[in-house]
């Protein structure tokens, strides 16, 4: 999925916590990983690493509510693509995934908005992509 966004402009329309100013973001797929990276097309120097968080938390879920369902203009599931920020760190298995707030993208009409999900998800802003206990590497 993310490969078929590679080059694409993605209108956040200033929903990008801390980055309310900037609205397109180029999407760029990291070839050879399940990485990409977002850059400000108002900033070149502000970007962030993206992945899908399905692809490293199975049980990762939530429910979009109808403004955000509105508001991106998503007249189905397949016009879903659920991104989140990736914070890396040397070394990588270190990094950490934001799951609080996820980046919601129709990618027919690359409309796109940073949702914060309700406390009643209990997920966090710095969640380890690999476990310490688990031991797994994804990469």
């Amino acid at each position: 999925m993310l490969e078929h966004l590679n080059g694409k402009t993605i209108n956040f329309h200033g929903s990008i916590l801390a980055f309310e100013g900037l609205n397109e973001f180029v999407f760029n797929y990291i070839e050879g990983s399940d990485l990409g990276y977002i850059r400000s097309v108002q900033d070149e120097k502000i970007g962030f690493v993206v992945a899908i968080p399905f692809e490293y938390f199975n049980e990762y879920a939530f429910e979009l509510n109808q403004d955000d369902v509105a508001r991106l203009e998503l007249q189905s599931e397949r016009d879903v693509l659920i991104l989140s920020i990736v914070t890396l760190k040397e070394p990588f298995q270190e990094s950490t995934m934001n799951l609080l707030a996820p980046l919601v993208i129709n990618v027919r009409n690359l409309k796109g908005h940073q949702i914060i999900l309700p406390p009643s998800y209990e997920y966090e802003i710095k969640t380890p992509l690999y476990p310490k206990e688990s031991g797994e590497q994804k990469c």
